[in-house]
């Protein structure tokens, strides 16, 4: 694997495993908690955390709207905490093995989102850092703020 591309997995290691240390501190019922009428509950918005890994990938490999709708209706995972952590396990170790594969020159080569959106491979892969970590520090907030729970997980090193 690129040498920079390792460097952004160990970062993105450490997001991972938060990610589950923080499902592991819910129950099955908070799941459901809304905290914004007409946002994600908590189980939505770390079923969308659990897929996002794969779904960026494949929209950074130039996955068309309609293949990446279809990824979210095939890969949404039950609201079960076991499931949620699974789903993100195997979709994050879906983009490593991904990215492991490609060649330099496939990291520097620049793909086009279907809204439009242009960067390189890398790009992408930075830009799917900066996904989970803008997710994770919500399903945070949301946990400390409005659950009142410390979940006493570190974010960062």
């Amino acid at each position: 694997m690129n040498t920079y591309c390792k460097s952004v997995f160990e970062q993105m290691d450490m997001a991972i495993q938060s990610m589950v240390e923080l499902i592991r501190v819910l129950d099955e019922q908070d799941l459901q908690l809304r905290p914004t009428p007409g946002k994600m509950s908590i189980g939505e918005l770390i079923a969308h955390i659990a897929v996002l890994c794969k779904a960026d990938f494949l929209i950074g490999a130039g996955g068309t709207e309609e293949e990446i709708d279809l990824f979210y209706e095939q890969a949404e995972p039950s609201m079960q905490t076991a499931a949620l952590e699974q789903a993100l396990m195997d979709n994050y170790d879906f983009l490593r093995q991904g990215i492991a594969a490609l060649s330099d020159e496939q990291l520097m080569q620049q793909t086009t989102a279907f809204w439009g959106g242009v960067h390189t491979r890398f790009e992408w892969l930075l830009d799917t850092q900066a996904h989970l970590y803008h997710h994770r520090g919500q399903l945070h907030a949301m946990m400390v703020h409005v659950m009142k729970i410390e979940p006493g997980v570190r974010l960062f090193e």
